[in-house]
């Protein structure tokens, strides 16, 4: 776990505890994959790290509530995330076209960004860089 309830709750995160334990386990998952695992065996971990699974949640929550499978959202939004227009005189309704491939294309997209923005220079305690690409000769 990269980031506590308490530390997310300083960030300004808004979740339960229940929810944020999911999609703390979401983010941090990204990250090792982001960062082939250098990361795990650390002690403390750098604020650069915690920021940035925090963002991770934050893009996950947005992502969420935009494409309606947030249910607290969906009963606040009475028109509905898929909705791009109404008329109500000649009762049309216009819906937005979603491509899924373009979606999860661009929400991976998305995540690197955010990823490489906040570990970029990030090293671990053996001085790795942890989002270098190659081989480490200890590793």
């Amino acid at each position: 776990m990269y980031l506590t309830y308490l530390e997310y709750q300083n960030y300004g995160g808004t979740a339960d505890e229940t929810t944020f334990n999911d999609l703390e386990f979401e983010a941090s998952s990204v990250v090792d994959w982001y960062t082939f695992n250098r990361l795990q065996n650390e002690n403390e971990y750098p604020e650069a790290v915690k920021r940035c699974v925090y963002k991770i949640i934050q893009y996950i929550v947005a992502q969420q509530q935009v494409n309606g499978l947030d249910t607290a959202s969906a009963q606040n939004n009475s028109e509905g995330a898929g909705i791009a227009s109404q008329s109500n005189d000649g009762v049309s309704v216009s819906y937005n076209v979603l491509n899924a491939k373009d979606v999860v294309e661009n929400s991976k997209a998305q995540i690197k960004q955010i990823v490489d923005q906040y570990l970029s220079a990030v090293k671990n305690s053996l001085g790795q860089k942890v989002l270098y690409r190659g081989v480490y000769p200890n590793e």
